[in-house]
C-alpha cells in the first residue's frame, strides 16, 4: 500500500469528512503540517504517477499534483490537504478545466537576457493533464 492508499485508508478509518464538488467530485480535506517536498519527493512521485500542476503560488507552502490513472488531484496548502477523486473521466477533466480557469497560465520559468533587452516565459503544457484518447496517461 502507497502512501496515497494509506491516506485514504486513514480517512476512512477516523471518519473525516467527505464533501461532493459542483462537478461531482469527492473532496477530503485534512490537516497535515509539513511542507510541500515531502509530497514532491515522497507522496506524489512521478515513479507513482503523479505530475506536478504548477501554479504562481507553487512555494514550500504551496502544492498541486495529478494523477491521471487515479483521477486524482492533491494540493498542500500551509499544511491543509486537499484531495478531489473523479469518479469519471469528464468529471476529472471538468476539475482539471475549473483548476485552469482559476490559475491560468502555469509559469515555468523565466528568462531575462538584459544586453538583449528581453524577457521569455515558458508555460506548462495543460493539455498534459486532461485524459483524451490520444494522451491517456501524460
Amino acid at each position: 500500500m502507497d502512501a496515497v492508499e494509506q491516506a485514504a485508508a486513514a480517512v476512512e478509518e477516523c471518519g473525516l469528512p467527505q464533501t461532493v464538488n459542483e462537478r461531482g467530485n469527492t473532496v477530503v480535506k485534512e490537516f497535515a503540517p509539513a511542507d510541500r517536498y515531502v509530497y514532491d519527493f515522497k507522496v506524489c512521485t512521478s515513479a507513482k504517477g503523479w505530475m506536478q500542476y504548477d501554479t504562481d503560488q507553487d512555494a514550500h507552502y504551496f502544492g498541486t499534483w495529478v494523477n491521471k490513472a487515479r483521477r486524482q488531484i492533491l494540493t498542500y496548502c500551509e499544511g491543509d490537504v486537499i484531495c478531489v477523486t473523479c469518479p469519471t473521466v469528464e468529471s476529472f477533466n471538468a476539475e482539471i478545466a475549473s483548476m485552469n480557469a482559476y490559475y491560468g497560465e502555469g509559469r515555468e520559468c523565466a528568462v531575462a537576457d538584459i544586453e538583449a533587452k528581453t524577457f521569455t516565459e515558458y508555460h506548462q503544457d495543460r493539455a498534459k493533464f486532461f485524459i483524451t484518447e490520444e494522451n491517456p496517461d501524460g
